[in-house]
């Protein structure tokens, strides 16, 4: 069957297994369905013209020759029909990319020059189709590099599946470990080719270039060559990622302004917070995450940065992110905040927004401490975590190098714009308050499947536990209680935003609830 050019056949997932492992070291391997490959060619917009596609010798494993400084690496520039190709040669020279649905690399070919005196080059593949995987090679002289990625989702995808990790910097042996198991982790499940998003201090000292050459693109450590050409990266700038100049120059994201900036990943939106401008109270930086997270449409809200509100100890808390942020993201309904800073894994609920430490990508651990407030979890290990979105349902995982999961959690999304006829996810419901606002008390409502221990709270906006209302084992059905306005010590609280939040398990549901005078 043919995919609408003379001469271009589809293949079969099993052929093109055997294709993809034949391509040699740093192809990420993943089944593409018979069927779904698109009928037009991609547009190109790259820094030269682009030329006939020709087919080439697939590339050889081995390690990085003389001419590559930085092996290719992919970055997505916010648009789900483009990917961005960047790396850096060691003298001048040009180099030719291809790209296609195989290892054929029939869709498109390209000349590049570089595109800045350090001899870097970077190129953009557009007409992209939303989801489909797609495979590239990158030859300059004899020497060839390949690495395939996923397009992005579509716009009105309601499932995806994508890693998050950090701190990478010092270690770049340890960090080639956690990479390890990333790539492990896509090749067990295809669906996890999508992104990697990092929480920054990439590198030790990120105003050198050295730094950058011998910890972060080096090629002496073969996973993270490996992960990089084929999963695209989206970081945070962390405090030793120094001025950012260098930061910017690799990872050249579609800043709004400083080095904070946002996207859309198929039902998730991302906003990335740079710590190192102004973000406090009355900063623009502010007023921008604050107009960016209200104006999204996605369900999903994730936000990124580097120093976490509530850790588990060694760098305090940031006051900033407590006293500005938070606010926001109880307001906007922001599930997960991910930080790191602190060289572990921790995770602290505040206000209904699980504050993720993932610290442990390859830098010195530290000693976590499991009793700070709001901590609900915590290890000293390096690892990674994962996130699986399937509509109002989000499941969380910290994996440490050995495969062994260390934390685990499930969100199921309280969005009452859902139609009567959505089926709820694993049959747990929290109910809206009623009514809300409320001056004297307010009924809440739950539905569970079976039999469980719950949990149901009162929660201010910064996290504090306000007043218990069920604590305890329950059987399958729909129970209500009251919040009457007071809190655990049976005094009157004060009007504002509340959070009801509903536990059972890895089960956590939040929903909003206003006191008024």
């Amino acid at each position: 069957m043919t995919s609408g050019h003379p001469g271009r056949r589809r293949l079969s997932a099993a052929v093109l297994l055997s294709v993809l492992l034949a391509a040699g070291a740093g192809v990420g391997v993943t089944l593409i369905p018979a069927g779904d490959a698109p009928a037009v060619e991609a547009d190109l917009r790259g820094r030269t013209s682009p030329e006939e596609s020709t087919g080439l010798s697939p590339a050889q494993p081995g390690s990085a020759p003389a001419l590559m400084r930085k092996q290719p690496y992919l970055v997505f520039p916010g648009a789900n029909t483009e990917m961005d190709l960047h790396w850096q040669l060691t003298m001048p020279g040009s180099c030719t990319v291809e790209w296609g649905l195989d290892t054929t690399y029939a869709l498109g070919r390209a000349r590049t020059g570089a595109c800045g005196s350090d001899y870097r080059h970077a190129y953009t593949i557009t007409g992209l189709t939303p989801g489909m995987l797609y495979c590239y090679r990158v030859t300059v002289s004899s020497e060839r590099y390949t690495g395939s990625f996923r397009a992005a989702p579509p716009d009105e995808a309601t499932s995806v599946k994508f890693f998050a990790y950090g701190d990478t910097r010092t270690y770049p042996a340890k960090h080639d470990l956690v990479a390890q198991a990333v790539v492990r982790a896509y090749r067990a499940d295809p669906d996890f080719q999508t992104m990697i998003i990092s929480v920054g201090d990439l590198v030790s000292d990120g105003n050198s270039e050295a730094a950058w050459d011998s910890e972060f693109f080096t090629g002496a450590h073969p996973h993270i060559r490996e992960m990089m050409a084929n999963l695209p990266y989206e970081s945070c700038l962390g405090n030793h990622d120094g001025t950012g100049l260098l930061f910017k120059k690799y990872f050249p994201y579609p800043f709004a302004a400083g080095r904070y900036w946002s996207f859309d990943y198929g039902p998730v939106h991302f906003a990335v917070v740079d710590q190192y401008t102004a973000y406090g109270a009355g900063s623009a930086q502010l007023d921008w995450l604050r107009d960016d997270l209200g104006s999204t449409a996605k369900r999903w809200k994730i936000v990124c940065l580097h120093e976490p509100g509530w850790s588990a100890g060694s760098h305090p808390n940031n006051t900033t992110v407590q006293s500005a942020i938070q606010p926001l993201l109880t307001e906007f309904g922001v599930v997960i905040l991910f930080a790191g800073h602190n060289h572990y894994y921790a995770r602290a609920v505040v206000g209904g927004v699980h504050h993720v430490t993932t610290g442990g990508g390859g830098a010195p651990l530290y000693n976590p401490d499991p009793a700070r407030p709001s901590v609900v979890a915590a290890s000293r290990a390096y690892h990674y975590c994962t996130v699986d979105v399937d509509g109002r349902l989000l499941h969380f995982e910290a994996v440490d190098t050995g495969g062994s999961v260390i934390d685990s959690f499930t969100v199921v999304h309280p969005d009452s714009g859902w139609g009567d006829d959505d089926e709820a996810p694993c049959g747990f419901e929290l109910g809206a308050a009623s009514p809300n606002p409320f001056m004297h008390d307010t009924q809440v409502s739950f539905t569970i499947p079976a039999a469980a221990e719950v949990r149901l709270a009162v929660f201010d906006v910064v996290g504090r536990r306000v007043r218990m209302l069920v604590e305890g084992a329950a059987e399958p059905g729909t129970w209500s209680t009251v919040w009457d306005g007071l809190a655990d010590a049976g005094r009157r609280v004060s009007p504002g935003t509340y959070f009801c939040r509903l536990e059972s398990g890895e089960v956590s549901i939040s929903r909003k609830v206003v006191m008024v005078r």
